[in-house]
């Protein structure tokens, strides 16, 4: 794994997943401590087309690549147009596309911490669709 003090700092519980239960964790959702949860999950990438973009208001979301690639689109929300409005209850919205952004790809190790001044399309094959095995960690936002 690359550094992972930023996750150790953010929410001590999810580095302790991630050190010590993260590879055996069969897909499906943890609860941890303080409010936040890992979503382990298992997906194939799929065109940028395909994908969408998103935003949370209530979490920090912490996307950690297990194993494949995968490119995650990230731009700042003043930049997007709202295509779907927040959802309270899933804590997500959704936008429209735009090319006005920043492309990360990750592998194995790899990881992006997401506030929710930030848009981020997950799940994007990089040059081949790839089967991707990773964690999402949401943690609540302090108020």
């Amino acid at each position: 794994m690359k550094d992972l003090n930023k996750i150790k700092e953010l929410c001590p519980s999810a580095y302790d997943f991630i050190v010590n239960k993260a590879d055996g964790a069969a897909v499906g959702k943890y609860e941890l401590e303080g409010g936040a949860y890992v979503s382990v999950q298992e997906y194939t990438t799929k065109a940028r087309s395909e994908a969408k973009y998103e935003a949370h208001k209530k979490f920090i979301d912490i996307q950690l690549i297990l194993s494949g690639r995968e490119l995650i689109a990230v731009t700042p929300i003043e930049k997007m147009e709202i295509k779907d409005e927040y959802n309270e209850a899933k804590d997500v919205m959704f936008f429209q596309h735009n090319d006005e952004c920043t492309d990360y790809v990750l592998e194995a190790g790899d990881f992006l911490i997401l506030y929710p001044q930030y848009v981020h399309m997950p799940g994007v094959c990089v040059n081949e669709r790839s089967l991707v095995h990773k964690i999402v960690v949401k943690v609540p936002v302090s108020e």
